[in-house]
Protein backbone atom coordinates (compact mmCIF):
# COMPACT_ATOMS: atom_id res chain seq x y z
CA UNK A 1 0.00 0.00 0.00
CA UNK A 2 1.50 3.50 -1.07
CA UNK A 3 2.25 5.54 1.89
CA UNK A 4 0.01 8.83 1.95
CA UNK A 5 1.39 12.03 3.73
CA UNK A 6 -0.50 11.37 7.10
CA UNK A 7 2.47 8.60 6.89
CA UNK A 8 5.27 11.22 6.85
CA UNK A 9 4.60 14.54 9.52
CA UNK A 10 7.39 15.85 7.57
CA UNK A 11 5.61 16.12 4.27
CA UNK A 12 2.38 16.90 5.85
CA UNK A 13 4.02 20.11 7.75
CA UNK A 14 5.24 21.00 4.00
CA UNK A 15 2.04 20.60 2.55
CA UNK A 16 -0.50 22.39 5.16
CA UNK A 17 2.23 25.23 5.22
CA UNK A 18 1.85 25.51 1.62
CA UNK A 19 -2.15 25.66 1.99
CA UNK A 20 -2.04 28.60 4.86
CA UNK A 21 0.47 30.66 3.30
CA UNK A 22 -1.75 30.56 0.27
CA UNK A 23 -5.34 31.38 2.35
CA UNK A 24 -6.60 27.94 2.87
CA UNK A 25 -6.00 27.72 6.39
CA UNK A 26 -9.50 25.91 7.03
CA UNK A 27 -8.20 22.81 5.00
CA UNK A 28 -4.83 23.09 6.44
CA UNK A 29 -6.46 22.41 10.25
CA UNK A 30 -8.86 19.85 8.66
CA UNK A 31 -5.38 17.41 7.35
CA UNK A 32 -3.82 18.95 10.52
CA UNK A 33 -7.10 17.31 12.65
CA UNK A 34 -7.12 14.21 10.26
CA UNK A 35 -3.22 13.79 10.37
CA UNK A 36 -3.28 13.79 14.00
CA UNK A 37 -6.14 11.38 14.06
CA UNK A 38 -4.24 8.91 12.20
CA UNK A 39 -1.42 9.21 13.97
CA UNK A 40 -2.41 10.00 17.82
CA UNK A 41 0.62 8.84 19.31
CA UNK A 42 3.59 9.89 17.25
CA UNK A 43 5.08 13.00 18.53
CA UNK A 44 6.16 14.45 15.56
CA UNK A 45 2.93 14.16 14.23
CA UNK A 46 1.35 16.26 17.54
CA UNK A 47 4.46 18.63 16.80
CA UNK A 48 2.84 19.11 13.09
CA UNK A 49 -0.39 19.58 13.91
CA UNK A 50 0.04 21.86 16.94
CA UNK A 51 1.54 24.25 14.42
CA UNK A 52 -1.73 24.58 12.78
CA UNK A 53 -4.33 23.70 15.56
CA UNK A 54 -3.11 26.23 17.84
CA UNK A 55 -2.64 29.34 15.04
CA UNK A 56 -3.87 32.79 16.35
CA UNK A 57 -5.45 30.59 19.22
CA UNK A 58 -3.44 32.74 21.53
CA UNK A 59 -2.05 32.01 24.76
CA UNK A 60 -3.99 35.34 26.38
CA UNK A 61 -7.02 33.14 26.22
CA UNK A 62 -6.02 30.86 29.64
CA UNK A 63 -5.34 34.46 31.16
CA UNK A 64 -9.00 35.97 29.99
CA UNK A 65 -10.84 32.55 30.96
CA UNK A 66 -9.03 33.10 34.42
CA UNK A 67 -10.50 36.68 34.69
CA UNK A 68 -13.04 36.01 37.26
CA UNK A 69 -14.15 39.61 37.47
CA UNK A 70 -15.14 39.63 33.39
CA UNK A 71 -16.50 36.29 33.68
CA UNK A 72 -18.98 37.08 36.87
CA UNK A 73 -19.55 40.56 35.17
CA UNK A 74 -20.73 39.06 31.26
CA UNK A 75 -22.58 36.21 33.83
CA UNK A 76 -24.47 38.78 35.64
CA UNK A 77 -25.21 41.17 32.22
CA UNK A 78 -26.65 37.73 30.26
CA UNK A 79 -28.55 36.19 33.31
CA UNK A 80 -30.44 39.65 32.91
CA UNK A 81 -31.02 40.08 29.50
CA UNK A 82 -30.43 37.50 27.41
CA UNK A 83 -33.61 35.03 28.13
CA UNK A 84 -36.10 34.64 25.20
CA UNK A 85 -33.57 36.77 22.83
CA UNK A 86 -31.97 35.59 19.80
CA UNK A 87 -28.33 36.64 20.17
CA UNK A 88 -25.47 37.79 18.04
CA UNK A 89 -22.11 37.03 19.91
CA UNK A 90 -19.38 38.42 18.06
CA UNK A 91 -15.97 37.11 17.92
CA UNK A 92 -16.91 34.38 20.32
CA UNK A 93 -13.58 32.56 20.45
CA UNK A 94 -14.03 29.43 23.00
CA UNK A 95 -17.97 30.10 22.95
CA UNK A 96 -18.11 30.91 26.52
CA UNK A 97 -20.29 33.69 26.11
CA UNK A 98 -22.36 32.62 23.82
CA UNK A 99 -23.04 29.24 26.52
CA UNK A 100 -23.75 31.58 28.73
CA UNK A 101 -26.49 33.18 27.08
CA UNK A 102 -28.10 29.72 26.03
CA UNK A 103 -28.37 28.11 29.94
CA UNK A 104 -29.67 31.95 30.83
CA UNK A 105 -32.72 31.25 28.07
CA UNK A 106 -31.69 32.62 25.03
CA UNK A 107 -34.12 31.53 22.14
CA UNK A 108 -30.68 31.22 19.34
CA UNK A 109 -27.20 32.53 19.36
CA UNK A 110 -25.31 32.89 16.50
CA UNK A 111 -21.61 32.47 17.77
CA UNK A 112 -19.70 35.08 14.87
CA UNK A 113 -15.60 33.92 15.38
CA UNK A 114 -13.17 34.66 11.94
CA UNK A 115 -10.55 32.78 13.01
CA UNK A 116 -11.17 28.70 11.28
CA UNK A 117 -8.92 27.55 14.18
CA UNK A 118 -10.89 29.38 16.97
CA UNK A 119 -14.37 28.39 15.08
CA UNK A 120 -13.55 24.99 14.71
CA UNK A 121 -12.66 24.74 18.81
CA UNK A 122 -16.02 26.78 19.23
CA UNK A 123 -18.34 23.79 17.49
CA UNK A 124 -16.08 20.90 19.44
CA UNK A 125 -16.50 22.77 22.79
CA UNK A 126 -20.07 23.62 22.36
CA UNK A 127 -21.20 20.35 20.78
CA UNK A 128 -19.41 18.91 24.19
CA UNK A 129 -21.74 21.22 26.27
CA UNK A 130 -24.65 19.91 24.64
CA UNK A 131 -25.66 22.64 23.10
CA UNK A 132 -25.54 22.39 19.22
CA UNK A 133 -28.89 23.15 18.95
CA UNK A 134 -29.00 26.45 20.25
CA UNK A 135 -25.60 27.60 19.24
CA UNK A 136 -24.63 28.42 15.18
CA UNK A 137 -21.44 28.80 14.65
CA UNK A 138 -20.38 31.26 11.88
CA UNK A 139 -16.85 31.31 10.26
CA UNK A 140 -16.90 34.64 9.54
CA UNK A 141 -16.32 38.14 10.12
CA UNK A 142 -19.41 39.69 11.14
CA UNK A 143 -19.27 42.85 8.65
CA UNK A 144 -19.75 39.89 5.93
CA UNK A 145 -22.70 38.87 7.62
CA UNK A 146 -26.14 38.98 6.20
CA UNK A 147 -29.23 39.72 7.93
CA UNK A 148 -31.62 36.97 6.50
CA UNK A 149 -28.81 34.69 4.81
CA UNK A 150 -26.87 34.30 8.24
CA UNK A 151 -29.28 35.12 10.59
CA UNK A 152 -33.34 34.14 9.60
CA UNK A 153 -34.12 38.06 9.84
CA UNK A 154 -31.84 39.35 12.35
CA UNK A 155 -31.27 39.35 15.81
CA UNK A 156 -32.22 41.79 19.25
CA UNK A 157 -29.43 41.18 21.07
CA UNK A 158 -25.49 41.92 20.14
CA UNK A 159 -23.29 40.80 22.66
CA UNK A 160 -19.18 41.16 22.15
CA UNK A 161 -16.06 41.04 23.84
CA UNK A 162 -13.97 42.48 21.23
CA UNK A 163 -12.04 44.72 24.33
CA UNK A 164 -8.05 44.89 23.84
CA UNK A 165 -5.45 47.60 25.78
CA UNK A 166 -6.44 50.19 24.13
CA UNK A 167 -9.69 49.44 24.37
CA UNK A 168 -11.46 49.05 20.74
CA UNK A 169 -8.48 47.88 18.67
CA UNK A 170 -10.49 44.31 17.28
CA UNK A 171 -12.75 46.84 15.48
CA UNK A 172 -15.19 47.22 17.88
CA UNK A 173 -16.73 50.46 16.62
CA UNK A 174 -17.19 49.30 13.32
CA UNK A 175 -18.55 46.34 14.22
CA UNK A 176 -20.92 47.83 16.95
CA UNK A 177 -22.09 50.45 13.90
CA UNK A 178 -22.41 47.79 11.37
CA UNK A 179 -24.44 45.71 13.60
CA UNK A 180 -26.72 48.33 14.59
CA UNK A 181 -27.54 49.13 10.81
CA UNK A 182 -27.34 45.38 8.96
CA UNK A 183 -27.70 43.25 11.57
CA UNK A 184 -29.91 43.85 14.09
CA UNK A 185 -34.08 44.47 14.30
CA UNK A 186 -35.70 47.50 16.04
CA UNK A 187 -34.81 47.85 19.25
CA UNK A 188 -31.84 45.30 19.49
CA UNK A 189 -29.81 46.13 22.49
CA UNK A 190 -25.83 45.71 22.96
CA UNK A 191 -24.42 43.57 25.59
CA UNK A 192 -22.23 45.20 27.22
CA UNK A 193 -23.82 49.45 25.87
CA UNK A 194 -21.32 51.32 27.13
CA UNK A 195 -17.45 51.20 27.63
CA UNK A 196 -15.78 54.37 29.10
CA UNK A 197 -11.71 55.28 28.60
CA UNK A 198 -10.69 56.07 31.94
CA UNK A 199 -7.43 57.79 32.65
CA UNK A 200 -4.93 59.26 35.10
CA UNK A 201 -1.89 61.83 35.38
CA UNK A 202 1.26 59.43 35.28
CA UNK A 203 5.66 59.73 35.44
CA UNK A 204 6.50 56.35 33.58
CA UNK A 205 10.24 55.84 32.65
CA UNK A 206 11.28 56.06 29.10
CA UNK A 207 14.84 55.25 29.48
CA UNK A 208 17.53 57.56 27.53
CA UNK A 209 16.95 58.93 24.21
CA UNK A 210 18.31 57.81 21.36
CA UNK A 211 21.60 59.68 20.67
CA UNK A 212 24.57 58.53 19.04
CA UNK A 213 25.10 55.20 18.35
CA UNK A 214 28.42 53.81 17.34
CA UNK A 215 29.53 57.29 15.96
CA UNK A 216 26.48 57.73 14.35
CA UNK A 217 23.63 60.42 15.22
CA UNK A 218 20.47 58.48 15.02
CA UNK A 219 18.35 60.88 17.20
CA UNK A 220 16.15 61.26 14.70
CA UNK A 221 14.48 58.00 15.33
CA UNK A 222 12.97 59.76 18.45
CA UNK A 223 9.98 61.25 16.42
CA UNK A 224 8.91 58.05 15.26
CA UNK A 225 9.44 55.45 17.86
CA UNK A 226 6.29 54.30 19.62
CA UNK A 227 6.56 54.85 23.23
CA UNK A 228 3.10 53.73 24.20
CA UNK A 229 3.77 50.87 27.34
CA UNK A 230 1.37 47.83 28.41
CA UNK A 231 1.64 47.43 31.87
CA UNK A 232 0.28 44.98 34.58
CA UNK A 233 -2.53 46.44 36.18
CA UNK A 234 -1.21 45.22 39.56
CA UNK A 235 1.86 47.14 38.55
CA UNK A 236 0.76 50.14 37.24
CA UNK A 237 -0.15 51.66 40.45
CA UNK A 238 3.41 53.11 41.05
CA UNK A 239 3.44 55.04 38.06
CA UNK A 240 0.04 56.70 38.77
CA UNK A 241 0.57 60.92 39.83
CA UNK A 242 -2.93 62.10 40.49
CA UNK A 243 -6.85 60.76 40.49
CA UNK A 244 -8.92 58.84 37.80
CA UNK A 245 -11.34 60.42 35.38
CA UNK A 246 -13.21 60.23 32.00
CA UNK A 247 -11.42 60.78 28.84
CA UNK A 248 -14.06 59.67 26.43
CA UNK A 249 -17.17 57.38 26.57
CA UNK A 250 -18.67 55.27 23.93
CA UNK A 251 -22.13 54.31 23.93
CA UNK A 252 -24.36 51.59 22.07
CA UNK A 253 -27.97 52.39 22.15
CA UNK A 254 -31.20 50.85 20.33
CA UNK A 255 -32.10 52.58 16.81
CA UNK A 256 -28.94 55.03 17.63
CA UNK A 257 -26.24 55.38 15.25
CA UNK A 258 -22.90 54.94 16.35
CA UNK A 259 -20.45 57.61 15.79
CA UNK A 260 -17.24 56.10 14.07
CA UNK A 261 -15.19 58.75 15.58
CA UNK A 262 -14.94 61.26 18.38
CA UNK A 263 -12.32 63.80 20.20
CA UNK A 264 -12.66 65.55 23.35
CA UNK A 265 -11.05 67.46 26.07
CA UNK A 266 -10.98 65.95 30.04
CA UNK A 267 -9.38 67.55 32.90
CA UNK A 268 -6.73 65.65 35.06
CA UNK A 269 -5.56 66.44 38.50
CA UNK A 270 -1.73 66.30 39.62
CA UNK A 271 -0.81 65.34 42.88
CA UNK A 272 2.21 66.83 42.44
CA UNK A 273 6.00 65.86 40.96
CA UNK A 274 6.97 65.03 37.09
CA UNK A 275 4.23 63.94 35.01
CA UNK A 276 5.38 62.33 31.44
CA UNK A 277 1.80 61.04 30.41
CA UNK A 278 -1.02 59.26 30.67
CA UNK A 279 -2.17 55.61 31.97
CA UNK A 280 -5.53 54.75 30.55
CA UNK A 281 -7.33 51.93 30.81
CA UNK A 282 -11.42 50.81 30.33
CA UNK A 283 -14.69 50.77 32.38
CA UNK A 284 -17.24 47.94 30.86
CA UNK A 285 -21.19 49.52 31.81
CA UNK A 286 -22.80 45.93 31.56
CA UNK A 287 -25.55 47.79 33.67
CA UNK A 288 -26.14 50.47 36.66
CA UNK A 289 -25.06 47.93 38.84
CA UNK A 290 -22.71 46.07 36.94
CA UNK A 291 -19.52 46.92 35.49
CA UNK A 292 -15.69 45.65 35.17
CA UNK A 293 -12.81 48.18 35.88
CA UNK A 294 -8.80 47.22 34.79
CA UNK A 295 -7.74 49.99 36.89
CA UNK A 296 -4.33 50.37 38.37
CA UNK A 297 -4.18 48.62 41.44
CA UNK A 298 -7.26 46.19 40.73
CA UNK A 299 -8.04 42.52 41.10
CA UNK A 300 -5.19 40.44 40.58
CA UNK A 301 -7.05 38.67 38.47
CA UNK A 302 -7.40 41.28 35.56
CA UNK A 303 -5.89 40.30 32.54
CA UNK A 304 -6.40 43.28 29.94
CA UNK A 305 -3.34 45.45 30.67
CA UNK A 306 -3.07 49.38 31.35
CA UNK A 307 -1.72 51.42 28.89
CA UNK A 308 0.80 54.10 28.97
CA UNK A 309 0.66 57.24 26.63
CA UNK A 310 4.03 59.74 26.43
CA UNK A 311 3.12 63.24 26.28
CA UNK A 312 5.17 64.90 23.47
CA UNK A 313 6.99 66.77 26.60
CA UNK A 314 7.36 65.71 30.51
CA UNK A 315 6.24 68.79 32.52
CA UNK A 316 6.89 69.57 36.39
CA UNK A 317 3.59 69.98 37.92
CA UNK A 318 2.16 71.28 41.31
CA UNK A 319 -0.33 69.55 43.76
CA UNK A 320 -3.62 69.99 42.66
CA UNK A 321 -2.51 71.08 38.98
CA UNK A 322 -5.45 70.19 36.42
CA UNK A 323 -3.88 69.77 33.12
CA UNK A 324 -6.35 69.20 30.13
CA UNK A 325 -5.98 66.37 28.30
CA UNK A 326 -6.89 64.77 24.80
CA UNK A 327 -8.38 62.35 23.34
CA UNK A 328 -9.95 60.92 20.00
CA UNK A 329 -10.34 57.86 18.21
CA UNK A 330 -11.71 56.33 14.72
CA UNK A 331 -12.98 53.16 14.19
CA UNK A 332 -9.56 51.34 15.81
CA UNK A 333 -6.71 53.49 17.44
CA UNK A 334 -7.34 55.84 20.51
CA UNK A 335 -4.62 58.60 20.52
CA UNK A 336 -4.17 61.30 23.80
CA UNK A 337 -2.53 64.33 24.25
CA UNK A 338 -0.95 67.05 26.38
CA UNK A 339 -3.89 69.72 24.96
CA UNK A 340 -2.63 72.18 27.50
CA UNK A 341 0.93 72.34 25.43
CA UNK A 342 -1.21 73.44 21.40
Amino acid sequence: MAKSMFDDPQELFTFCSVLRDNGNEAQAIALAKQGLAEHPDNPEMLAVARMFLSHKVHSYHRLMLADGPRNDAYLAMINRHAPGRRILDIGTGTGLLAMMAVRAGAEHVYACEVNPNKADLAREIIAANGMADKITVLNAYSLDLDRDRDLGGGVDAVLSELFTANIIGESLIQAMAHASKELTVPGAIFLPPKVSVMGALAHCDLGDPIGDVAGFDLSLLERQLNYHALIDPKDALQYQRGPAGVLSDMEFLPDTPIAMRDRSVATLTSEGGPVNGVLYWMRIEFDDDIHYENQPGGDKQLHWSVRFEPFAKPRETAAGEELSVGCAHNSNEIIIWDDAAI
